[in-house]
């Protein structure tokens, strides 16, 4: 599963026949008086890029699905930051055909959540602290798995939100979103083993507190413990019995 050896993931130049003309197509935007990044009209792009305007009919349509722009009928179409929906679409493809396995999904997001503990001690603001000490609450005292991993799901957005970088939260968003299936399926049987559910949500509070500190160092030690005791659960999952049917609505929610 995944690429034969390390060259294979080297990123090649764009070919010139899709990304660079869609690329040519990008850098002819201009700012509008609303500040907006506007593209010419299709007649415009057409003679800019020489080609026909279906051509450039095309190529917007592609842009407009991968999320790069916006068309207001009777306004214009405008550039804007893809939506998490283009992430979280080329991860769930990449497991779908095996290029990447749920395993080392997890270990990725495990990665980056730890950087992400890190920087959200150091740019915490009072009012991030406030809506992670919330969630934190809403967690612990979820009474469904559907509100426990709405809940934990939220925490672990904010968190993203928290270190003010639109990268990590796009990467972790698009990771998110795809696992999140996988940890509902596992918080369905960890609430089967005793205590399971109960450890896992206590792991939270400590993220809290050193965030709360602004303690970098112990942000990364209480998610290490985080993921730890969230690995340990699963183990014990393996030997418990299967989840009953009709169960994934009720129990408390356990952590990921």
């Amino acid at each position: 599963m995944g690429p034969a050896n390390w060259r294979s993931v080297i990123v090649s130049e764009p070919d010139d026949d899709l990304f660079g003309r869609l690329k040519a197509v990008v850098l002819t935007a201009q700012t509008s008086s609303d500040g907006r990044i506007r593209l010419p009209a299709e007649r415009r792009l057409a003679e800019q890029l020489g080609v026909q305007r279906s051509t450039v009919r095309e190529r917007l349509a592609t842009l407009e699905n991968l999320g790069f722009i916006e068309r207001t009928p009777g306004s214009g179409t405008y550039v804007q930051m893809p939506k998490p929906g283009f992430v979280q679409l080329y991860f769930d493809l990449a497991v779908r055909l095996g290029y990447v396995s749920v395993d080392q999904m997890e270990e990725a997001r495990e990665m980056l959540e730890r950087e992400i503990a890190r920087q959200a001690a150091i740019r915490a603001t009072d009012d991030d602290v406030a809506a992670l000490a919330e969630l934190r609450d809403r967690i612990l005292h979820a009474e469904t798995i559907a509100d426990g991993l709405r809940a934990d799901h939220e925490f672990h957005m904010r968190l993203a939100y928290t270190t003010r970088n639109p990268v990590i939260i796009l990467m972790i968003q698009g990771l998110s979103t795809v696992l999140r299936e996988v940890v509902h399926q596992r918080r369905v049987r960890v609430r089967q083993v005793p205590r399971g559910a109960e450890r896992t949500n206590a792991t939270h509070i400590p993220i809290v507190e050193a965030i709360a500190a602004r303690d970098p160092i112990q942000a990364v030690a209480a998610m290490d413990k985080h993921f730890r005791v969230w690995d340990e659960e699963s183990a014990r999952v393996l030997s418990a019995r299967p989840a009953k049917a009709g169960s994934n609505d009720e129990g408390t929610a356990s952590d990921d």
